[in-house]
């Protein structure tokens, strides 16, 4: 019996090219300095950071241009958490990570508008009721027509339909959510062929478990999709593959604190690089026609400065 093969997907990056690499946490620059220290030691090109997934509220203007400045330099694309992501869930884990209010609203795009001053091009966004109030004001011009939006892991999207609205909303990129089938992800990448597909090989995954008392409790464990990154790459194609190795859970990204520093984070950072490449090393081995961009092709929204 001929065991069903699910077939190349046609679409590329404009580059022609069919997989490109995210790091995320890049808190500052230099953690963002680390990462490409080790991209250039492994021989491989950083195509996206994920900055201040703290916040960006938290990081100062100075903060954020020696951020942008560095990025541009490298040909590097920056997508911006707007306003206070990872330490809104710190300071209350049981917060939806939503806006409760018109306050918190405007603050989020507030960020947003001091990002754009400052050079940056993309954003990340959590809800999809924010994503159209995001793409409404680009298509009006008060934000730049070239600014991006990804869609965060946070929202879940992990079917046909989730990727279908977020292409209605005018999203450019969408994170899948962790878990999903070759053949859910073929699916998507057949139903809306012009988003980008971004995929986590390696990430950290919350889950209710009884403790020793018998009470639930929110537990970290690992997770990766290491075996599958070939045919990831060769199915969902133009598809970003990120990394989160080392010590799961978005308490790395809670910095600084006694027992984590940047500079923790950023030895953190390089070994996302490094599993990066190993990766990389085994889809050129077992699809040799599968290309991955070079350093800052063309169509990336390298900030502006």
């Amino acid at each position: 019996m001929t065991k069903n093969i699910i077939p190349d997907s046609p679409k590329k990056f404009p580059d022609g090219a069919n997989y490109r690499i995210e790091v995320s946490g890049i808190e500052n620059v230099g953690i963002l300095g680390a990462v490409v220290e080790e991209a250039k030691k492994c021989k491989i090109p950083i195509h996206r950071a994920i900055a201040t997934v703290a916040g960006s509220s938290f990081y100062s203007n100075s903060d954020l241009t020696a951020l942008a400045r560095f990025a541009a330099k490298e040909k590097i694309e920056v997508i911006i958490c707007p306003d206070n992501l990872a330490h809104g869930f710190f300071g209350n884990p049981n917060r939806n990570l939503n806006w409760q209010d018109k306050r918190e609203i405007k603050s989020y795009i507030d960020e947003i508008h001091r990002c754009v001053k400052l050079g940056f091009r993309g954003f990340l966004t959590w809800s999809f009721s924010m994503l159209a109030m995001l793409t409404s004001l680009r298509d009006a011009e008060k934000i730049p027509s070239e600014t991006i939006f990804k869609v965060s892991t946070f929202a879940n999207c992990c079917n046909v339909l989730d990727f279908i609205l977020a292409k209605r909303l005018k999203a450019d990129t969408v994170n899948a959510a962790n878990g999903l089938t070759l053949q859910n992800l073929a699916d998507i990448r057949k139903a809306v062929p012009s988003v980008v597909i971004d995929v986590h090989i390696i990430f950290w995954q919350n889950y209710l478990a009884e403790n020793k008392e018998g009470r639930l409790e929110l537990k970290t464990d690992f997770y990766d999709r290491i075996a599958d990154a070939p045919e990831i790459a060769r199915i969902a194609s133009p598809v970003y593959f990120k990394f989160e190795a080392g010590t799961p859970g978005i308490g790395v990204y809670d910095v600084p604190r006694p027992d984590w520093s940047f500079k923790d984070l950023a030895e953190h950072k390089r070994k996302d690089v490094r599993v990066a490449a190993q990766i990389m090393k085994t889809i050129k081995e077992k699809y040799p026609q599968l290309k991955l961009s070079d350093w800052g092709p063309e169509d990336l929204r390298v900030p502006r400065v």
